[in-house]
């Protein structure tokens, strides 16, 4: 019981207990005045005796309202860079979207006439023999687009084909694998040839009734071979004209 009573005994307790010792103790202690006032009056040893232990902590009380909101702090360093995710899915296919204006009408081809420097090209070639009479052999030049107006035309050998580049002939200085040909002219070249012919070298004549030779027409024109008995043309080559 002692021991219950010392353990919650309080500072103030004590002062009021030893000052009723006093006050018990009669006139004497009076007289010399020994009232006790203060903590300070009593001997540390015996406050540490009488100083009970610490009670047990209470309960939270209720919480208090939010402060105020703190001033903002610096902008933190960037962190370092993340590793890059892995692809996500293809996502689903978007709507058609609106169909566009028709544009404008292009300009048509030329389908008429071979346009003035236009350049065009084919091929030709022959073969006869004529064992017993002389016989007319007639090679076609037909132009694939026709030509505005009539023109000159020029037929190379073999070996005027090959020197054409460099010593051309009427004008003409292409090849049979490259023919060409000036404006207004008709260039034919020749990659190989055998005549035995009644009049010598075949000629080009201009494709109308009058057969103007050395000429072509708006269609194009044709190489005439004249055989005699035991004649033969043999020969093939290429083409160009190029519209006046």
């Amino acid at each position: 019981m002692r021991d219950a009573t010392r353990r919650h005994a309080k500072a103030p307790t004590v002062i009021a207990a030893v000052a009723l010792v006093f006050s018990m103790g009669g006139g004497a202690l009076a007289a010399n005045r020994y009232l006790i006032s203060s903590t300070k009056q009593i001997s540390p040893k015996v406050l540490k005796a009488l100083k009970g232990q610490t009670g047990a902590r209470g309960g939270a009380g209720p919480q208090g309202p939010p402060g105020a909101a703190g001033a903002t702090g610096e902008k933190g360093a960037t962190g370092p860079k993340g590793e890059a995710g892995s692809k996500g899915e293809t996502g689903p296919k978007g709507e058609t979207g609106p169909k566009g204006e028709t544009g404008p009408k292009g300009e048509t081809g030329f389908t008429e006439e071979l346009p003035s420097g236009k350049t065009e090209t084919g091929t030709w070639a022959v073969g006869l023999y004529e064992p017993k009479i002389e016989r007319l052999a007639v090679v076609p030049i037909s132009f694939p687009i026709p030509l505005a107006s009539e023109g000159a035309a020029a037929l190379l050998d073999a070996k005027e084909s090959e020197e054409a580049s460099t010593s051309p002939k009427q004008q003409c200085s292409g090849s049979v694998a490259h023919p060409t040909a000036p404006k207004g002219r008709l260039c034919v070249y020749t990659a190989e040839e055998e005549y035995e012919e009644l009049n010598g070298a075949p000629a080009v004549f201009f494709n109308n009734a009058v057969l103007e030779p050395g000429h072509y027409g708006k269609p194009g024109a044709y190489l005439q071979f004249e055989l005699k008995p035991g004649g033969a043309a043999q020969g093939r080559g290429t083409w160009a004209v190029t519209a006046p």
